[in-house]
């Protein structure tokens, strides 16, 4: 059987997951927290069944390396389960953990949201402290990434 078929979808302001490998979360201010949905599927709209994804990390980090010490201020949402999922900081990036493992189904599916044994929802959210210093302007790149346990 084929490995897990790991794709990444993000909520859309008509409230539809649109697959995407990249996303403009807009423009921090400070007023309000910047926040990215994402629904992570395994093997979406596949028809023939892959490997289940068991037992996985998020993880964070940003492009640029000197931007890393804003991890910080990320926090991570199992929009699934309606549960916080702790994060720590480990050298260059932001793990997240998940209380319990996780399961991601292999089967064959539509890509319908019916098939919830097949993708997980998650929300990013960036609010920087009120001392946190952030320069006027400045780009930043943040990756998601997953590494099964």
């Amino acid at each position: 059987m084929n490995k897990p078929v790991i794709s990444y979808h993000i909520l859309d302001v008509d409230d539809t997951y649109i697959k995407q490998d990249t996303v403009y979360a807009g423009t921090y201010t400070g007023d309000e927290a910047l926040e990215v949905h994402v629904r992570i599927w395994n093997n979406y709209k596949g028809i023939e069944d892959v490997e289940d994804l068991y037992n996985f990390n998020l993880v964070l980090k940003f492009l640029t390396e000197e931007d890393n010490v804003l991890l910080k201020y990320i926090e991570l949402m199992d929009e699934t389960n309606h549960i916080q999922i702790p994060g720590t900081v480990e050298e260059d990036a932001l793990v997240g953990i998940f209380f319990e493992p996780v399961k991601l189904s292999g089967s064959a599916n539509t890509g319908s949201n019916e098939y919830r044994k097949n993708y997980i929802d998650i929300g990013i959210s960036f609010k920087a402290g009120a001392g946190a210093y952030l320069k006027d302007h400045d780009l930043k790149s943040l990756i998601l990434d997953i590494v099964e346990l």
